[in-house]
């Protein structure tokens, strides 16, 4: 198709958002997703593909040298969680945001049974923005939504809080609104513009409405008037960013009360993804993006990278507890990952640096858990994997992630949907791996 039929056909979203009386959209009944971003390339041999140190690895005194994986636990020390045997994990703890100390078992014993691992993950990149970009779009190159937009554009076309995002790669190329949430104590003000205070208004009511309306009427004649795509497509957004207090109001209704005042206010993966499930629970939202950075220590590796891996940790704990809180906990499905991972091995700084072989954690509804897919190399090169079995074999294939979210577009019931076909399918001979079930 031609490019202004893609515009037209995405602004129909936007059409359907700010006009949802004129067209109407099928109820979503899926799952929040939630998209936690490990931002910077995490560590997986000091999580969910443990690598310890070796005896060889030690000198004289016994002392891990640069050239073990890790210096915080030994090979032997390695643990497994004691829900399901399979994951194995690495035998640290580190500080949380309270400067409490958060013990890895703590999270893998918990959720063993749920979790299902992909270790060994060929990233093809060592760079920042590739890596983002691929691990959320399965694209390497520019020009894709990420994953989470499409799954918020497609389900939840008429709601303007579909795809909430706090940062990582949220590119949307104009499938959905991505709506940044963060700030707790400015929620109220956006949602109620017209109260002054508590007991008092800007305006009437009766007044607010008349303005609302007119506002809307005028926008839609402005819209009507052009007759470039683009230049409606902006009216459109303009509209939308106009239209939104109804839904905040709604929103603001299933916030817990403790929002601005919870120990853990400030663990960034917990803050920003109960305002996804209290938009969930509103129906307003179905996908999260939640960005948690820091991880890329390319010096003093084990004290900077290990606090941060205990804080992505606790969050996706709490908010495990938020949904079990809320009664949504069969309805959300975790996606926990990085860019990229870190070398075997430490610089001259004792940090870590790129290194183009990954892990990601997935949990939630329907998904099979208590599982680990693929494998690396204690020196962590990436083991080929069958694609029909998905066990190890060295005349199998490399595991990346595009086939990652091929799979995920399945999960999510929206590959063969006429925007993924048509603009953004997964090019080349990508097999399909049964990687949830």
């Amino acid at each position: 198709m031609l490019r202004r039929d893609f515009l037209k056909y995405t602004s129909v979203f936007a059409a359907m958002a700010l006009f949802p009386n004129t067209l109407k959209a099928a109820t979503y009944t899926g799952p929040l997703w939630v998209f936690v971003q490990a931002s910077g390339g995490w560590d997986p041999t000091s999580l969910c593909d443990p690598k310890g140190y070796l005896d060889e690895d030690l000198d004289s005194n016994l002392n891990p040298t640069s050239t073990a994986m890790n210096k915080s636990f030994a090979n032997a020390d390695i643990a497994a969680s004691t829900s399901a045997p399979a994951i194995k994990y690495a035998p640290i703890r580190g500080r949380d945001d309270n400067n409490v100390d958060y013990d890895f078992a703590t999270f893998f014993d918990k959720y063993g049974s749920e979790l299902l691992v992909v270790n060994g993950i060929d990233t093809q990149t060592n760079g920042h923005d590739a890596g983002r970009r691929y691990m959320m779009s399965g694209k390497l190159s520019e020009g894709y939504p990420a994953i989470s937009a499409l799954i918020a554009g497609i389900s939840m076309p008429s709601s303007p809080l579909a795809f909430i995002t706090g940062g990582g790669y949220d590119e949307t190329f104009g499938v959905v609104a991505g709506t940044r949430l963060s700030n707790m104590n400015a929620i109220n003000e956006l949602a109620f513009v017209n109260k002054r205070n508590e007991t008092t208004t800007y305006v009437s009511e009766s007044d607010f409405d008349r303005l609302t309306q007119a506002r809307a009427s005028r926008t839609k004649r402005t819209i009507e008037k052009q007759k470039l795509e683009s230049i409606k497509k902006l009216a459109q957004q303009y509209g939308l960013a106009h239209s939104g207090s109804n839904e905040l109001e709604k929103l603001v209704e299933f916030l817990p009360t403790d929002v601005t005042t919870h120990p853990d206010r400030n663990n960034t993966v917990f803050s920003q993804g109960r305002f996804a499930m209290a938009g969930y629970k509103a129906g307003l939202t179905s996908s999260v993006n939640i960005q948690i950075g820091g991880f890329d220590t390319h010096g003093n590796h084990d004290a900077s990278h290990i606090p941060r891996l205990a804080r992505l940790l606790k969050g996706v704990d709490l908010l495990k507890q938020e949904a079990e809180n809320q009664g949504i906990s069969n309805d959300v499905i975790f996606v926990i990952g990085s860019e990229f991972g870190r070398t075997p091995g430490y610089n001259g700084g004792n940090g870590k640096d790129h290194w183009s072989v990954s892990s990601m954690m997935f949990m939630g509804k329907g998904i099979q858990g208590g599982r680990v897919i693929g494998s690396s190399t204690h020196r962590h090169d990436a083991n080929k994997l069958n694609a029909t079995t998905l066990v190890e074999d060295e005349n199998g294939i490399n595991i990346t992630y595009a086939h990652i979210n091929k799979a995920m577009r399945k999960l999510a019931s929206i590959e063969n949907n006429e925007l993924i076909t048509q603009y953004y399918p997964l090019s080349g001979a990508i097999e399909d791996l049964n990687l949830f079930t």
